[in-house]
């Protein structure tokens, strides 16, 4: 008969990493019995488990994905009357009586659950009297357990070892860190709310709820931030922090990129639950329990989301666990000062080339930039229209291209201009002009990302590549600029004949230089690109598979562009597809603005829909005939049209059109609709997949 275990603090509430710790006993005792019965394959498959994680129905972030959350969620409790305080510019209110009565308290449920899975030492539960770790302690301690666990995962791959010895003790270090890591936060969870409300006594909740206000913003960023630093240099990646940092909750949760947004339900709170004990335990309300939900929660899942999600997310709260006993966040992509609107489709992303000029000659260039004045370029004041154009649409993130948009005298005024209404800011670079002073001020103006092009891990061929010597130097530079003036750097490599074998290589390079994204572009014929030799529909197909095998491999966010079919390859190979919309985004959540203003599909598919210069972003964006039928899937042709992967993918529309036109080299102009040559709608001709239906047929 199984031992019930009586606790203090509500169990479902404050106690699931209790709970999980006890089923990975369990599976360990497993992994131990099909060792010792030469089982040595499903040993090392539930120990993997046990210490790495795994996904499914009963998914279980394994003891790593433990440590690390309960390592955050220390740094974050410790931060909340840290950031108070500092506010207040008042010194720590002694609450030590309640504090370790109530930490006893909790240590008692804690011996208690863990009755069957380990014995906890006076050590671990006296570590709170301890300095709070630093980042550089909790890595080291990360680190040695994982070098640890490999050791002795090694041991299951030799069938004449016995590991059970070894299994056994690695169990209880990696328990003995989890519990003081929870513990600690417990103890901090406690700290802040007793500081706080001693605080509310002193000075009026009125003061308190001020400070709060003042105060989260800046707390959600901070505490997000460290979690990610840390995460990051282990290399775990932002989904998979975020997948953590939701492990101690039971939750349900819709989030469809395709919906533009989504929701999470929470149905525990381990700081609800130990709030509500200290209530009952204390026989009155506590008055700022409330604002810890309703402010500093918020903002870290805002902030959160934010840093996961690459399109700006707006958040709201109509639920709050503090008040109804469960908590909802609402998602809501790219949203518009207007929360009624209801479209389907709008732009998560925009694309705007802000010059025609460049100080390279990439063989390539879709747009064929050159070193010279195009002549049409909008102005300072048509760019902030465009802007504001936009945002009466949505809230995309709007990367500046060109050419090189560092080119452009007024780009930093741009920029401020578009951070201030709420766009989330890209830009696309080749690193020439990026210096130290330059990520400053890119940084400053409110900048959020920044792409860098590297085709080549050998200097020479990348130069060759980008027809100007020595621009890989300035290229690499760039990357170490932006990285230290804390923005998001993404590296984009295009696809070629003379790099297809070289990409691993690119890949590794950009992890080495910490490179938060890395997207492989597939050549598209339009610009000069147009005179090079492309790749195999087969070639294409592999690289494609093994990008997205790659993901596991490195720590860096891999996405393959200008290749819808990915989604396909995604979708068949398990990979986690949430944070993708979709394969081809053009003309559905994507589109490209040309330097004169003329609105595009995408930057290769050079069919102009009209000038915001004549008609509003918001009247092309939803009236253009082309825009409406690439919207409507029924009127995709060919094998694109009966795929049953069409909604997720939907082929190259640029790549469809491209090879069904004569003229893609237009030298920087544009055709209208009604001089199209090519067929957009066409079946992509680089895609070797054959649909069910067309298979059956052909059967």
């Amino acid at each position: 008969m199984e031992r019930v275990a009586l606790t203090k603090f509500n169990e479902k509430h404050c106690h699931k990493w209790a709970l999980l710790l006890k089923q990975r006993r369990r599976k360990l005792d497993k992994a131990l019995g099909a060792a010792v019965s030469g089982d040595f394959k499903t040993a090392k498959t539930l120990a993997s488990e046990v210490f790495h994680g795994s996904t499914g129905t009963n998914s279980d972030p394994g003891m790593e994905g433990s440590l690390l959350y309960h390592m955050a969620m220390v740094t974050k409790m410790a931060a909340e009357y840290r950031i108070i305080l500092e506010a207040l510019k008042i010194e720590t209110p002694n609450v030590e009586g309640l504090l370790w009565r109530f930490y006893i308290d909790f240590v008692s449920d804690a011996k208690e659950l863990l009755f069957e899975v380990a014995q906890l030492s006076e050590t671990v539960i006296m570590s709170v009297r301890n300095p709070v770790l630093g980042d550089e302690e909790k890595i080291q301690i990360f680190r040695n357990l994982v070098e640890e666990t490999n050791k002795v995962e090694k041991m299951l791959e030799i069938e004449d070892q016995d590991p059970s010895n070894s299994l056994q003790k690695l169990f209880i270090e990696w328990v003995d860190h989890v519990v003081e890591m929870r513990l600690r936060q417990e103890y901090e969870t406690i700290k802040g709310l007793l500081i706080i409300e001693r605080l509310a006594e002193n000075l009026g909740i009125k003061k308190i709820e001020e400070v709060f206000c003042l105060v989260k913003k800046w707390f959600g960023e901070e505490t997000v931030e460290a979690a990610f630093n840390v995460s990051i240099r282990l290399g775990i990646s932002k989904e998979r922090l975020q997948k953590l940092m939701l492990s101690d909750h039971f939750i349900e949760h819709e989030l469809e990129m395709k919906n533009l947004g989504g929701f999470m339900r929470f149905l525990n709170c381990p700081i609800f639950g130990s709030h509500t004990y200290f209530e009952a335990e204390m026989g009155k309300k506590l008055v700022t329990s409330q604002l810890f939900c309703k402010n500093f929660c918020k903002s870290h899942a805002q902030a959160m989301f934010e840093k996961v999600i690459p399109f700006p997310v707006g958040v709201n709260q109509p639920v709050m666990m503090a008040s109804d006993g469960k908590c909802e966040f609402h998602l809501k992509l790219a949203p518009t000062a207007s929360e009624s609107s209801q479209e389907k489709y709008v732009p998560l992303v925009v694309s705007w080339n802000v010059t025609l000029k460049c100080n390279l000659k990439c063989s390539h260039c879709y747009i064929n930039a050159q070193d010279a004045d195009f002549g049409n370029e909008l102005s300072t004041d048509a760019a902030k229209m465009l802007i504001h154009q936009i945002t009466e649409v949505s809230r995309p993130l709007l990367i500046l291209s060109g050419g090189e948009p560092l080119l452009r005298e007024d780009i930093y005024e741009i920029i401020r201009y578009g951070a201030d209404r709420g766009l989330r800011m890209g830009m696309g670079s080749n690193g020439m002009l990026i210096d130290d002073e330059a990520a400053r001020k890119l940084k400053d103006a409110g900048m959020w990302t920044v792409a860098i092009s590297l085709d080549s891990s050998i200097p020479e061929r990348h130069d060759e590549f980008r027809g100007v010597k020595g621009c890989w130097k300035h290229a690499v530079n760039a990357i170490k600029a932006l990285k230290n003036a804390g923005l998001q750097v993404q590296v984009n490599c295009t696809v070629t004949q003379q790099n297809y074998d070289e990409v691993d290589e690119i890949m590794a390079l950009a992890e080495d230089l910490g490179v938060d994204n890395f997207h492989l572009f597939f050549l598209v014929p339009t610009g000069r690109g147009n005179e090079l030799e492309d790749i195999t529909p087969r070639m294409y197909e592999d690289m494609i598979t093994s990008t997205l095998t790659k993901t596991t491999k490195y720590k860096l966010n891999v996405k393959p562009s200008c290749a819808p079919q990915f989604m396909r390859v995604a979708k068949n190979q398990g990979v986690d597809m949430s944070r993708w919309v979709r394969g081809c985004m053009a003309g559905l959540y994507y589109c490209r603005i040309y330097p004169s203003g003329e609105v595009t599909p995408c930057p290769y598919m050079p069919v102009s829909l009209g000038n915001i210069r004549e008609r509003s972003f918001k009247d092309i964006w939803f009236n253009s005939e082309v825009f409406r039928s690439l919207r409507d899937f029924e009127q995709l042709k060919g094998k694109c049209g009966i795929c049953d992967h069409r909604e997720v993918c939907g082929g190259c529309r640029a790549r469809a059109y491209g090879v069904t036109t004569e003229q893609m080299d237009f030298c920087g102009a544009l055709h209208k609709p009604t001089e199209m040559q090519g067929d957009y709608l066409a079946d992509d001709p680089w895609c070797i997949y054959q649909p069910k239906s067309l298979a059956s047929r052909k059967e």
